[in-house]
């Protein structure tokens, strides 16, 4: 926590030094009279590292160089063409600000990732289960699908998500840190609660954006809602929340397991739990037209 506390004190005056310097007019008269486009360089650069994931697929070199190019694409296609006069070091000393100001917010987004994995791996440790992320089980998935394909069975996709209303209900005086905690914690409390519920042949998945996604074989629509209403409600009695689901059958409603999940996605926002498959169907289709 203290490298962390020292990332973010680093990059705060790396910003204030920036800024303010330039707000001299000594400075600005005299010494350096940075662009306009200079700042807006800057600041992305800065908020680059704290906002997009990059930290955790890329080492810091890739990150600079990648940032270095963006510099002189921005060199290349505005200052050499509109301001023909920009001398050699104000383009040096903008270059190096903007890759400092790169390194300093991706340390704070490497000590941002490792606490966000710290605390996945605590609320996994707590609420132990099954579940994987999306992107680790292309392959089950793939063979899932050809083998319901080469031997003409049922296969179902259930999508369940926590409720949002319900959550922000339950967390109406918690913020920042807390909240996103509860919420980790709520998360993979549902996750074992659907891994306990479920046959050692669905695979149970986890997107992005949190939510589970249940391959099931042999399962067919009607089944889906079964299931679907009865881990509704083990997380009623469990926690007390609510769930939002809705599923995709395969061949009958798609084909793929894109498909599949856009369908269940579409059919999300019109499936109620306590009507029969007759009127679900129904409604899809009015949805369609």
């Amino acid at each position: 926590m203290s490298n962390l506390k020292n990332s973010i004190a680093f990059l705060f005056f790396y910003v204030i030094l920036v800024f303010g310097i330039a707000q001299v007019r000594f400075i600005e008269d005299n010494v350096l009279n940075f662009e306009p486009a200079f700042f807006i360089l800057v600041s992305l650069a800065v908020l680059s590292g704290l906002y997009f994931p990059i930290s955790s697929r890329f080492t810091i070199y890739p990150y600079l160089m990648t940032w270095a190019a963006f510099y002189g694409l921005v060199w290349l296609f505005y200052w050499r063409t509109h301001i023909p006069a920009l001398n050699a070091q104000l383009l040096g000393i903008q270059f190096l600000l903007v890759i400092i100001g790169a390194g300093l917010s991706y340390d704070v987004g490497r000590h941002l990732d490792g606490i966000s994995a710290l605390l996945e791996g605590l609320s996994a440790s707590t609420y132990p289960n099954r579940t994987l992320e999306i992107k680790n089980a292309e392959d089950r998935i793939s063979a899932e699908l050809t083998r319901s394909r080469r031997y003409h069975h049922p296969l179902s996709l259930l999508l369940v998500e926590l409720d949002k209303k319900s959550e922000a209900g339950d967390a109406k005086a918690i913020k920042g840190v807390q909240k996103d905690l509860l919420h980790r914690f709520a998360v993979a409390r549902i996750g074992q609660i659907i891994s306990d519920r479920a046959r050692e042949t669905d695979l149970v998945l986890r997107d992005r954006a949190g939510r589970f996604l249940l391959l099931c074989p042999e399962t067919n629509s009607e089944n889906s809602l079964l299931f679907g209403d009865r881990i509704r409600r083990a997380v009623m009695e469990s926690m007390g929340a609510d769930v939002n689901w809705s599923f995709a059958s395969f061949p009958e409603d798609a084909l793929t397991f894109e498909e599949l999940v856009e369908f269940a996605e579409h059919r999300l926002g019109i499936l109620d739990p306590s009507q029969s498959q007759e009127q679900t169907q129904t409604q899809d289709q009015e949805a369609l037209v």
